[in-house]
């Protein structure tokens, strides 16, 4: 089939090379406009650009809801559209290919509609997720469903582990899904949407910690939100950031916030448990054992904020 790619960041460019050695052709890739980084405000283009490129791939970066992008799509004379991390399509877009457009969403649809669909699984302290395969409509995440694969989420996994381990059944789930697309022999299932529920777009304060959530909660919340915005408190008014920290088995009666140094270690109170915090970093500063920053902190360091 003829397929137009629609992503943006590294997780979709994943997909991208997975359709480019596969038997179906991609014949142009719709991606996010380059942007400005750094101090010098260089412009950097999106990783799915790059692998476009590499491939000899057309590239489009037009805003969606410009009328010139769904005019440049029905040009194309796709079969349909695979979209993965990119926006809402408008209904001339989706309009603009044989077939509609599927999309790759990190959920279990309809759990987690949104953004963050990985974060905010990871953030909530949920022993699994999965991705879901569906057909798009102009409501967000709100389509028939196509394929699912659940994935197990294990204490530790970051949001930038658990997006590594939905590639390969996400690709599986793909191919699948364009097999039953090719052939017209297909069920899509209306999703339950009594049962959705949001994965809102990360701000900045999300990464604030409570102390008085749990032990498994904070640190369930750091991996969900590494590397952005990152899981941050106060120290004597100053703002630290959690870098890695783990649940801690220590059993001694601390406050929530409440801090405690032992030789090496430095432990913190929480709502329900303790957590060890293992590496920190004062804004402006490099990344560093907590030991060593409270080595260095002196003495008069009791809690956090």
């Amino acid at each position: 089939m003829r397929i137009v790619f629609m992503g943006t960041p590294e997780f979709s460019a994943e997909f991208l090379r997975h359709l480019i050695k596969g038997e179906h052709q991609v014949i142009a890739v719709a991606t996010q406009p380059d942007k400005p980084v750094g101090r010098g405000m260089e412009l950097h283009s999106p990783p799915v650009k790059i692998a476009a490129l590499e491939a000899n791939i057309p590239v489009l970066q037009l805003p969606v809801k410009d009328p010139a992008f769904a005019e440049e799509l029905k040009k194309l004379n796709a079969d349909v559209f695979v979209v993965v991390a990119f926006s809402i399509l408008p209904k001339e877009v989706l309009a603009a290919s044989r077939l509609g457009a599927i999309n790759i969403h990190g959920s279990l649809l309809p759990k987690y509609r949104g953004a963050a669909p990985v974060q905010w699984a990871i953030a909530n302290c949920e022993q699994t997720t999965g991705l879901t395969v569906f057909l798009l409509d102009e409501k967000m995440d709100h389509g028939p469903v196509l394929e699912q694969r659940e994935i197990e989420i294990e204490q530790n996994d970051t949001t930038e582990i658990l997006l590594k381990k939905m590639v390969a059944p996400g690709c599986e789930a793909l191919d699948n899904t364009l097999a039953k697309l090719q052939s017209g022999n297909f069920t899509a299932l209306e999703q339950n949407h009594k049962q959705a529920s949001p994965a809102p777009k990360l701000k900045k304060e999300d990464g604030l910690n409570d102390w008085n959530m749990s032990a498994l909660q904070s640190h369930k919340r750091l991996c969900a939100f590494t590397p952005w915005p990152g899981a941050y408190t106060s120290l004597n008014g100053h703002k630290i950031f959690l870098r890695k920290t783990e649940i801690s088995g220590l059993e001694k009666g601390l406050k929530s916030g409440e801090i405690l140094i032992q030789k090496n270690a430095v432990f913190a109170g929480t709502g329900n448990g303790i957590l060890s915090i293992l590496e920190v970093q004062a804004e402006g500063k490099k990344r560093m054992s907590a030991a060593d920053y409270f080595r260095g902190a002196g003495s008069d360091c009791h809690s956090f904020g």
